[in-house]
């Protein structure tokens, strides 16, 4: 009976041992879900706002090329020579701000480019990492599973070995 109840004794050490090893792992992955979910969350607000400033780059791109219409119409219709140079002057700026809004809106487009990428592979691993816990999940509560059956084990010999001795 003494050999019995050091093994089965045995059997919950490591049982126990095998349990804070799979905590311990669960525990890392979670801390590395966590971290991914943070920086999901801070590319997702980026973004938003890349979004946003692509929104006001097109619209102040359409504001411009009407401006740009309404100055061409206007040097066909001009009369004196001072006219048509003040026009040709705020043609010559607003084709410099068109450029450069459209310059700005590609470089937007790219970083919007860039944080969309990282945004699936960082969604790619999330979710290897959510299969990662959810196994080791279950592998814990097989072992949890074990463990009470080892222990009701016992707690049968104990109750039989109780039966004979009294």
């Amino acid at each position: 009976m003494e050999d019995f109840v050091k093994a089965l004794e045995q059997k919950v050490q490591y049982f126990e041992k095998l349990l804070e090893q799979e905590r311990k792992k669960i525990g890392e992955v979670e801390k590395e879900l966590r971290q991914i979910k943070e920086k999901l969350a801070s590319i997702e607000e980026q973004i938003i706002q890349i979004q946003r400033q692509i929104k006001e780059h097109e619209h102040r791109i359409h504001e411009i090329l009407g401006k740009l219409k309404r100055v061409q119409r206007a040097t066909l219709h001009a009369q004196t020579e001072r006219e048509i140079e003040m026009l040709e002057e705020d043609r010559k700026r607003l084709v410099r701000q068109l450029h450069q809004y459209q310059e700005e809106l590609q470089s937007l487009k790219d970083r919007y480019e860039e944080l969309t990428n990282e945004e699936m592979k960082l969604l790619e691993k999330e979710r290897k990492l959510e299969e990662k816990h959810a196994k080791l999940l279950h592998e814990q509560e097989i072992t949890l599973k074990r463990v009470e059956s080892i222990m009701e084990q016992l707690q049968k010999r104990v109750d039989q070995f109780r039966k004979i001795t009294h």
